[in-house]
């Protein structure tokens, strides 16, 4: 994947949820949920279920793992999705979103364009931007994207379903995907293993009336070497670990981030997002 298909598609992983249809492990004390119910927690922990526009600003580390040696930092990503859902006539609810990310020196942590790749020796550009998001309809019998694109995954055209694990006042939400994507163009497959994981006041997350849940968030990935390293004939992988939050304001995102954002994508954030095809009540 290159450019802005590779961003295109971290941004769909990120969308979908880098969700699969996972095992429920019941803790103690959590109950059941059926797949709407499922929905409306992921929704609550992800954006907001009355409406409003979110801002998931996420920050970690993309790591080389080649085969028979020592792992190590590639470079650093920080991303924000912009997210927005509405009530679906016939019970359910569509999402909409869209992504932008910028790439910072994993040791240094300044913004960067591009990085010398140590296991190619050569250098890589990095070119951040912005990418239209897509649609996820949520329903009592399934999760599906609201565009044909070539990406199976075991998340979708099935029920939501969550592990729920407490850990004391706390409660560890978390899904697990196994994916697969064929970029335009390529004649092969990207497959990733990715996990979200949120972590959550057990009392909010109890408590229907918030819509809006304050939780740390948390994304893991496994996944093939972005095509644009140069390394398809290295044996190894990339594993992916980034750490974020939500906010309700595009203001209260890090000021670094927003300037940086700003100076590579000038009014990246000031777009809205597009209902104007959404079925009427």
């Amino acid at each position: 994947v290159r450019g802005a298909s590779a961003l295109a598609y971290r941004a769909l992983m990120r969308v979908v949820g880098w969700c699969g249809l996972c095992l429920l492990w019941l803790a103690p004390g959590v109950a059941a949920a059926d797949g709407l119910e499922s929905a409306s927690n992921w929704i609550r922990l992800k954006a907001d279920l009355a409406g409003a526009v979110t801002y998931e600003w996420v920050r970690g580390t993309a790591f080389a793992v080649p085969e028979g040696r020592e792992s190590f930092a590639l470079f650093d990503i920080e991303s924000v999705t912009v997210r927005q859902v509405r009530p679906l006539p016939g019970g359910g609810w569509e999402e909409r979103n869209y992504a932008c990310r910028l790439y910072r020196d994993s040791a240094g942590g300044e913004y960067i364009d591009a990085f010398d790749n140590p296991l190619s020796g050569t250098r890589t550009e990095l070119a951040g931007a912005c990418n239209d998001g897509f649609g996820i309809r949520y329903t009592a019998s399934s999760v599906d994207l609201t565009a044909d694109i070539a990406l199976s995954s075991s998340s979708l055209g099935v029920p939501m379903q969550l592990d729920i694990v407490e850990l004391g006042d706390r409660l560890l939400v978390r899904r697990t995907s196994h994916s697969r994507f064929t970029p335009p163009g390529a004649s092969a497959p990207r497959r990733e293993l990715s996990i979200d994981s949120f972590s959550v006041t057990a009392v909010d997350f109890r408590n229907p009336d918030i819509t809006d849940l304050d939780a740390v968030y948390t994304w893991t990935s496994r996944a093939e070497w972005m095509s644009s390293l140069g390394l398809a004939d290295l044996p190894g992988h990339m594993l992916w670990i980034v750490n974020g939050r939500k906010y309700r304001d595009v203001a209260d995102l890090p000021v670094a981030f927003r300037a940086a954002l700003d100076a590579r994508v000038p009014g990246a954030l000031d777009r809205q997002i597009d209902w104007s095809d959404f079925p009427a009540d």
